[in-house]
């Protein structure tokens, strides 16, 4: 082979080196520049020809299972907790009778049945003989309030709620709080250890409605009356428990407590009655009705007793209905009472008509 053909190899070899050196550089910076980087394989899963939203980018991650109740409208939100909250059921329960749950000697069966406050479970209740009741303290959280423990003596209780001052004792029909005297249908109660209150008496003091639905084995209660009672000292004005009272020692002093508050009640029916005068004071003094103003019994200083009467008749504390007319058939004749009106109720020594 000559020197000419031997250049002409070498030459075609230098350039088929540079060319290879070319390409692995090329190769190389393509690797490592993302200008030049291969667009990887679409996922099997997503589709090619789908454009993603502009306005709203795919998050970095999968957002977290949303909550169902979330997804509801407000209303449907409120019916589905009622529902939930509706599996919880009434239970049986063995309590202690007493304000000492260590020392108590006796137990009673009761059923506890749960409360919703504006639709939301705050705790239980107690339904005893079909009639519910509510531990004062318990009933205190529900709402808000604080409550404080007082003293127990005997079966006489002494405590705070919602900073008014409650004195009760155990199986009263009636108890005072904030200088009130409130009706207790049903009785004052004392289970394992707390102070318990019919539902009518906890409307009146707090003034949330509570529904005992028998149905669905639940209480509801709605906030939206709440207001606490009125102190005595301004609810009581001085001068219908001034004559209220006296009419009522003159009349009924010596007669049982109840007769003393029908005493009461028959004023009171008088004044929201049409044909009678309209303020305690007039009806009193009306001609030809109170044997006491003619005689002036009616101005005799009342006993703590009278008052106490007239301030639970003036609260809404009832003996004898509806009554207009009391009579003592042993200090006079009564033949017309019985003859012409209605006959309600004895109490002692009167019998009440209406």
């Amino acid at each position: 082979m000559g020197p000419a053909k031997t250049r002409s190899n070498l030459t075609v070899a230098l350039v088929v080196v540079l060319l290879c050196s070319l390409l692995i550089g090329m190769g190389l910076l393509m690797g490592s520049n993302d200008v030049f980087a291969l667009e990887p394989e679409a996922s099997p899963e997503v589709k090619s020809d789908v454009t993603p939203s502009v306005s709203t980018p795919a998050p970095s991650e999968p957002p977290a299972p949303a909550d169902e109740a979330l997804q509801l409208t407000e209303q449907d939100e409120r019916v589905a907790m009622r529902q939930a909250l509706r599996s919880l059921q009434p239970v049986t329960r063995t309590v202690a009778v007493g304000m000492d749950v260590d020392t108590a000697a006796q137990t009673m069966q009761c059923t506890f049945v749960p409360v919703y406050v504006d639709g939301v479970f705050g705790g239980y209740s107690y339904v005893v003989n079909g009639n519910a009741y509510l531990a004062l303290s318990d009933y205190c959280t529900m709402l808000g309030y604080d409550f404080a423990d007082g003293e127990v003596d005997g079966a006489n209780i002494t405590c705070t709620a919602a900073e008014m001052p409650v004195k009760a004792t155990v199986g009263a029909s009636s108890f005072m709080a904030n200088g009130r005297y409130i009706n207790a249908p049903g009785n004052i109660l004392a289970l394992d250890g707390k102070l318990v209150v019919p539902f009518p008496a906890l409307e009146n003091i707090f003034g949330a409605k509570l529904n005992y639905d028998q149905a669905l084995a639940s209480v509801a209660v709605d906030t939206s009356t709440k207001e606490l009672i009125e102190d005595g000292e301004s609810f009581y004005g001085k001068q219908d428990i001034y004559w209220l009272s006296r009419i009522i020692y003159a009349e009924a002093n010596g007669q049982p407590f109840d007769g003393m508050i029908g005493v009461g009640n028959v004023v009171l029916n008088r004044v929201a009655a049409p044909q009678f005068a309209n303020t305690i004071y007039d009806v009193i003094f009306e001609a030809g009705q109170f044997t006491p103003v003619y005689d002036g019994s009616i101005y005799n200083t009342p006993s703590e007793e009278a008052v106490r009467a007239a301030e639970m008749a003036l609260d809404g504390v009832s003996t004898v209905g509806s009554a207009l007319y009391f009579v003592n058939p042993n200090a006079c004749d009564g033949s017309w009472f019985a003859y012409s009106l209605t006959y309600v109720t004895t109490i002692g020594g009167h019998v009440f008509y209406a």
